[in-house]
């Protein structure tokens, strides 16, 4: 039977770097924030943290705190159809995990990638998303510079308490299996490629 691995953490724990090993192992991905990213641009707006956050909140208002899972439901099912294992980065809520298992009719893995809110909080600053952090980006002579601005971490510090107030923190304590990940990137891809492989297995 095919599994499910559902990827979860605080913003700059890791998932990408999880999501980018099951790419080059050819596991298919399913990133539910890019439901709400798709959200904002259909909508105009700028892709900063404090849009992307009012839209997520403004549709889990509108349409229940499942609402992401509900719409990429569609590509998980035709998924499980095709491959042994599939992952879903970014679920964020218990909610989302019932709406899942009622779906699928059995419970998924779970991955809870866990570190320290200072070293999240480099990770989000040194990688400039715009969703992560607010940045200002300007050309001078054909040359863009990204600057972050002064708020920054305040930017970062309301994202990861609208996230908690979602029950990020509960679907980490129901997790199968967890990763701390703050000291070498190396043994943790390693780790979570360990983890992959022994999923992936169909026996």
């Amino acid at each position: 039977m095919s599994k499910v691995l559902v990827l979860t953490g605080l913003p700059g724990s890791g998932k990408s770097v999880a999501s980018e090993i099951a790419k080059t192992m050819n596991i298919p991905i399913i990133i539910m924030g890019n439901v709400i990213r798709r959200e904002t641009a259909e909508r105009g707006l700028e892709p900063n943290s404090r849009n992307i956050g009012m839209v997520a909140m403004d549709l889990r208002e509108k349409f229940g705190d499942d609402v992401v899972l509900q719409r990429i439901w569609p590509i998980i099912s035709e998924e499980l159809k095709q491959n042994n294992l599939v992952i879903i980065d970014g679920m964020r809520s218990i909610a989302e995990k019932n709406a899942l298992v009622q779906l699928m009719g059995f419970e998924p893995e779970i991955l809870a990638i866990l570190a320290s809110e200072k070293i999240r909080n480099s990770r989000l600053i040194e990688r400039k998303r715009s969703d992560d952090v607010d940045i200002i980006i300007t050309k001078d002579d054909k040359i863009t510079k990204i600057e972050i601005k002064e708020e920054k971490n305040q930017a970062i510090s309301e994202r990861d308490a609208r996230e908690k107030g979602w029950g990020v923190e509960s679907l980490l304590d129901q997790a199968n299996y967890q990763m701390v990940n703050e000291d070498s990137l190396d043994l943790f891809r390693i780790s979570v490629k360990a983890l992959l492989e022994r999923l992936n297995n169909p026996e």
